[in-house]
């Protein structure tokens, strides 16, 4: 018995002697600095040398190294360059999180507005890499001087750059009240959305410049969903300056559109091959050579309560340029558009392909001529409030239905780019039943016992609704 209690003792102090030296090692190679970060949450700063701890961060790239699923990563004020392909590179289900206001003690508090956190391309690489079957968020991040060029990501036909301020290809991403700008690439200088299903909230997305397609964001094949966001004064040279979808099914709601160009095809928007459904956009002030506003081509789109206005197109459709297409309009305010052959919407066929749109409660004003059908094309309205130089021309089918309003539209202030209704508009309680519950606004539709005609519903609502974009808010 002795000798076996011997044994033991001896076995026993081989096992702590081993884990002592197992401890000293870890130690030394910094792995037990993990240990310290596994609450979750790891911080950063642009000059951190720590453990990623609150109390001692470290930098961005460590952090990402470090960071596991179900992480969350708080980046301090300042601004994170990088070298390689991307200044962040993300495949794991991960939260970036700027704004942090760097206080070494809990609580954790973000103020991105008083403490911006940049991520810089410096014009050499990409903002920020995304890849795998993972789904990321990125929020209160400022994402500039991306640049895509030399490192594809965009396979049709051919290799080309995109995604300079953010590329995203497979991930189920969330990018939530970032500011995206200032970015480069040949297609989604903004964001490239590669077979993605992430949303986009709330972002603002500026002033990015596309070499090829969609200035703002690109999106090709998958389902995304923008919502809430500014997509502002990007541009491109062949389609959609602010937005491109090419095979893609996005949902795009309730965003403004406003002071985006392109060289050729769709200067808000430019949709193809697929079919986007636009629920409450403002879609303002945008330049094209065909369709000012949105251009849609082999696409039946479905496009409810929005606002196309005040758009300029060099060649045909200042609106809306509609090509081999069945797109349904219900409930849309088009007016103002300008240039080119003076079409509000221009509508054509597509190749062998015809178009059949179908418009129902639309405010068709202001234009040289409110639409026009090519020879081949059939266009169904039902309920449209006409005020144009000519309200309709060309050799197409132009069926104009039995409710047709000719009277002042009584917009609220279309120069400061209020469309909405006022109480004496001819629009008022003029429309039809299109299977439309709520307006632009998301109040409920009908509020007098009838229909109004346009993106707007007249009438005092007394009731408040939670804002759509905000329960899926982060």
């Amino acid at each position: 018995m002795v000798k076996l209690n011997e044994h033991k003792r001896v076995v026993l102090s081989l096992i702590v002697g081993g884990l002592l030296l197992v401890g000293l090692f870890l130690l030394l190679t910094g792995a037990s600095q993990t240990a310290r970060a596994a609450s979750g949450n790891l911080f950063a700063t642009p000059g951190g040398g720590g453990d990623c701890s609150q109390a001692v961060p470290c930098t961005l790239r460590v952090a990402l190294s470090r960071a596991t699923d179900g992480d969350t990563i708080y980046l301090a004020q300042g601004t994170y360059t990088g070298t390689g392909d991307a200044v962040v590179v993300i495949t794991k289900s991960i939260a970036l999180y700027g704004g942090w206001d760097g206080t070494t003690t809990t609580p954790i508090v973000r103020d991105p507005d008083a403490y911006p956190t940049t991520i810089d391309g410096e014009g050499a690489r990409r903002g920020v890499y995304i890849s795998g079957d993972i789904t990321p968020t990125l929020q209160r991040l400022r994402i500039t001087r991306g640049n895509a060029a030399g490192l594809g990501g965009y396979e049709y036909y051919g290799t080309y750059d995109a995604g300079g301020g953010v590329y995203v290809i497979t991930a189920t991403v969330t990018l939530a009240d970032n500011e995206i700008s200032g970015n480069t690439a040949q297609h989604g200088a903004g964001v490239s959305l590669i077979n993605s299903r992430g949303a986009l909230w709330h972002n603002t997305i500026v002033g990015n410049i596309a070499t090829g397609g969609g200035g703002g964001v690109f999106a090709y094949e998958g389902a995304p969903t923008l919502s809430g966001n500014r997509i502002v004064s990007n541009t491109s040279s062949t389609n959609g300056g602010g937005l491109y979808f090419f095979n893609a099914e996005p949902s795009l709601l309730y965003n403004t559109i406003t002071g985006n160009h392109t060289d050729m095809f769709g200067g808000g928007a430019s949709v193809a091959s697929c079919a986007p459904v636009f629920i409450g956009n403002i879609v303002i002030g945008n330049e094209a050579k065909q369709g000012g506003g949105i251009g849609l081509w082999y696409s039946d789109s479905l496009l409810t309560n929005n606002v196309v206005a005040d758009n300029r197109a060099t060649d045909s459709g200042s609106g809306l340029w509609i090509g081999g297409s069945g797109p349904s309009l219900r409930h849309m305010t088009i007016a103002r558009d300008t240039g080119g052959d003076g079409s509000g919407i221009f509508v054509t066929n597509a190749g062998l392909t015809p178009s059949t749109v179908v418009l129902t409660n639309t405010i068709l004003v202001s234009h040289t001529v409110g639409i026009s059908a090519a020879a081949g094309s059939t266009v169904l309205l039902e309920a449209t409030l006409w005020g144009n130089g000519t309200d309709w021309d060309g050799d197409g089918d132009i069926v104009t239905g039995t409710i047709n309003v000719w009277g002042n539209p009584a917009f609220v202030n279309p120069d400061g780019g209020d469309y909405h209704i006022g109480p004496g508009s001819a629009a008022r309680n003029a429309g039809v039943d299109a299977g439309v519950t709520i307006d632009i606004d998301r109040e409920p539709r009908p509020k007098e016992g009838k229909y109004d005609i346009g993106a707007d519903e007249f009438g005092q609502e007394w009731n408040i609704y939670l804002p759509l974009e905000m329960k899926h808010h982060p």
